[in-house]
């Protein structure tokens, strides 16, 4: 934690000349600003107690560099005047500010933190001819959300800087434009955000091509193109993307050490027929789910003895089943 004056100085050194006035009724103010490297851009984590935080025109003419900054509320609630709108952002929500307009932002009551992703405005803008909209907060009901979720995740890697770069101008497309893996430029990029939907909407048992080429924004043809040009089709997708949740619920069920209801698990991933699911779960996998689980337990605890010892963990040969990761390019 930092006092108020290095934590604005922080701030304008990686944001900008944007001014920021404690409350004074908050005490003994206290901040903190990490800045981290996600998915090829800089990601601020920024921890605020009460204040208010401005961007003037005057702030505007000092800064040579403009961005997009892409902001994700983590805890507490964020008043924001941007762009012509007022919102408040809430955890879980995003909401784009343009460092070429005046911006503010209140903090009140408690304090608050929140994730700002830095987007060179020229690399936004190359991508699309159409201006995003600024000030416009994303909630969890987006058909984007899940995915600027994990591009901002810590686990973000560098290679996924050109399709930050693609999706966050499509997810804030003006009013009336349809998000979808149609209007994004690069083939790599559009069959990403496909799969992306068809994880999100792999549990429901009566997911068909037709209703992912409608949530894409594709036609059924160009959407069974997309997996041909990829090596795959939908059918073997949306296999592999229930079964990655099926092992992800088993394993960590396995170390919880719980008894794991099976059939509840898979109807939940979306398989609608139990006979089919442990069939297509031994043709992947190589080994039943009920195996697949006591493997998990018996590596698990041996994990555990090994840690205990301070020694190399031992673990079983795992076979196929352990090693099974989605790939959706893996038909």
């Amino acid at each position: 934690m930092t006092g108020f004056d290095n934590w604005n100085s922080t701030l304008r050194a990686n944001c900008g000349h944007y001014y920021a006035t404690p409350d004074q009724a908050s005490g003994n103010w206290a901040g903190t600003f990490d800045l981290h490297q996600r998915s090829g851009v800089d990601v601020a984590e920024i921890r605020c107690p009460p204040a208010r935080i401005e961007r003037t025109r005057k702030g505007i003419l000092r800064d040579d560099q403009e961005h997009f900054f892409l902001l994700r509320q983590l805890e507490g609630e964020t008043g924001i005047h941007h762009a012509g709108r007022e919102t408040l952002l809430m955890p879980g929500e995003f909401l784009l500010l343009d460092s070429t307009r005046p911006a503010e932002l209140s903090i009140t009551g408690q304090p608050a933190a929140f994730l700002s992703a830095h987007l060179p405005r020229a690399l936004v803008l190359e991508t699309r001819r159409e201006m995003p909209a600024a000030g416009r907060k994303i909630n969890s009901a987006h058909p984007l959300h899940a995915s600027l979720c994990g591009l901002l995740d810590a686990a973000g890697a560098d290679d996924n800087a050109d399709y930050i770069f693609e999706l966050v101008p499509l997810a804030f497309s003006q009013a009336g434009a349809r998000p979808g893996a149609g209007s994004l430029g690069g083939r790599t990029h559009r069959f990403r955000l496909i799969y992306e939907t068809l994880e999100r909407l792999s549990s429901d048992p009566h997911l068909s091509l037709d209703i992912l080429a409608t949530r894409a924004g594709l036609s059924r043809r160009q959407l069974q193109r997309e997996f041909q040009d990829n090596g795959t089709t939908f059918t073997n997708c949306l296999i592999r993307a229930r079964l990655a949740v099926v092992t992800g619920k088993l394993r960590h069920a396995a170390r919880q050490g719980a008894r794991v209801p099976i059939a509840q698990i898979a109807y939940g991933a979306g398989f609608g027929d139990i006979s089919h699911f442990n069939r297509v779960f031994r043709q992947k996998l190589g080994c039943s789910p009920r195996s697949f689980f006591r493997t998990c337990k018996l590596n698990g605890f041996l994990a555990q003895d090994a840690n205990s010892l301070s020694q190399p963990s031992k673990t079983l040969p795992p076979g196929r089943g352990c090693l099974f990761q989605s790939n959706p390019a893996d038909g």
